[in-house]
């Protein structure tokens, strides 16, 4: 008899990773789940192309006073996952931890998939959203990677990015989340399948009217982004696939321990009847 076994994949665990599971091992489909913090994360500063917030604890969104707007930038390493999955659910979690004086709170907060690579520098502008110095490599909002030679900017001011996006509303202060929209799980699919052009994506808040910026948790305030992910790992290949030594082993013991014990029965049944 030929039987097909589905191999077993184990998540590698990453700095990024907060936690990471598989569930699986002779099953028609295997699934999985890992949690994953931003590798890299920044807020870009409307018509102050100098300034960055590479390795500060905050991101910003929205509208300041003057009507100038502030937009987050995130990236998550997908590579743990195995090419081929397919992203069944997918969650993301962001932190507000302020908001402006006046600031409306029936404001929206969109994800925008990126369209090209940026960087994080060492700029920190602390816990005010005026932006600081950037540093070499920093995005800002007119340069992909600050000081690059050559030079690398945005083919748009405020970084190249799809018209289209996941949105939610932004109520209030604390926890939002982005929970299983299309747009969103597409974005995720097309990083999986093609994981070069996993640029992350730009978060965009009300640039309509002035005095609406919201303060959010970056990777480096503790309390960051988290971006939870289930998905079904590849199909097997066809025909039999070896089981590893250690699962053998398992299987083994499991049978040899499976005999011992109905032998034990079938005595102690002839015991009694001996009586």
């Amino acid at each position: 008899m030929r039987t097909t076994l589905r191999p077993l994949f184990l998540a590698v665990r990453r700095s990024s990773a907060v936690a990471a599971g598989v569930f699986c091992l002779v099953l028609p489909v295997c699934a999985a789940n890992i949690q994953l913090l931003p590798v890299a994360d920044g807020t870009l500063f409307a018509v102050e192309p100098d300034r960055a917030n590479g390795a500060g604890a905050h991101l910003f969104i929205g509208t300041i006073a003057s009507g100038d707007p502030r937009r987050a930038l995130l990236r998550f390493d997908l590579s743990g996952i195995p090419p081929g999955s397919i992203i069944t659910s997918a969650s993301l979690r962001i932190l507000v931890d302020r908001a402006a004086i006046g600031s409306s709170l029936d404001d929206t907060a969109t994800l925008h998939r990126l369209l090209a690579d940026w960087g994080e520098g060492a700029s920190n502008s602390g816990g005010g959203g005026g932006g600081d110095v950037a540093r070499a490599g920093d995005a800002t909002w007119t340069q992909r990677f600050y000081a690059a030679s050559p030079p690398q900017p945005w083919s748009t001011p405020g970084g190249d990015f799809a018209a289209g996006g996941a949105s939610i509303p932004l109520t209030a202060i604390g926890s939002h989340t982005w929970a299983n929209d299309p747009a969103m799980l597409a974005d995720l699919q097309a990083w999986i399948d093609v994981p070069s052009s996993n640029h992350g994506w730009l978060i965009r808040g009300n640039e309509a009217s002035s005095q609406n910026a919201k303060r959010m948790i970056s990777r480096e305030g503790g309390n960051g982004p988290l971006l939870t992910l289930q998905y079904e790992l590849p199909a097997a290949p066809s025909g039999d696939v070896p089981l590893p030594g250690w699962a053998l082993g398992a299987l083994a013991a499991a049978l040899l321990g499976s005999a011992a014990g109905s032998r034990r029965r079938r005595n102690a049944g002839k015991a009694d009847t001996d009586r």
